[in-house]
C-alpha cells in the first residue's frame, strides 16, 4: 500500500474553519491565561502593601524624643525620628515587617528621596 502525501496549502482562514472557531475550550483557555497573568503580576504588587508597611514607632529617650504617644504613619511628626538617634526611638508592637528589619537611615532616605512623610 502506499500512501502520498498531497501538500495542501491552506490559507488562515480555511485553517481556523477546519479546526473550529472560538468556541468553550478557547474562551476558557483564555480565561485561564488571562487570570494566570493577573496573578503573576498583580500578587507580588498587592503583597508589597503589607510586607514592607510602615509600623508605628514611640520614644525610648525622653530628653531627645518629647513624644509620649506612638507615632503613626500619616501623623504630622511621624518623620521625626529620622532626626533623632536610632536608639532614643523603637518601633511599636503592633506588626513587623521588613521596614522594622531595615536599617533606619534608608528609610529616612528614601523618604526624603521619594518625599514620603
Amino acid at each position: 500500500m502506499y500512501f502520498f502525501l498531497v501538500e495542501m496549502e491552506l490559507s488562515t482562514d480555511e485553517l481556523l474553519e477546519s479546526i473550529g472557531s472560538f468556541g468553550r475550550y478557547q474562551i476558557l483557555l483564555n480565561v485561564f491565561c488571562n487570570l494566570a497573568y493577573m496573578f503573576w503580576w498583580g500578587i507580588p504588587v498587592m503583597v508589597m502593601v503589607f510586607i514592607a508597611s510602615d509600623p508605628g514607632w514611640k520614644c525610648k529617650n525622653n530628653a531627645t524624643c518629647p513624644f509620649t504617644e506612638t507615632m503613626r504613619l500619616g501623623d504630622d511628626n511621624f518623620s521625626y525620628r529620622c532626626d533623632i538617634p536610632r536608639n532614643d526611638w523603637e518601633f511599636g508592637n503592633d506588626f513587623t515587617s521588613v521596614v522594622t528589619e531595615v536599617e533606619t537611615w534608608i528609610l529616612c532616605e528614601l523618604c526624603q528621596v521619594f518625599s514620603i512623610p
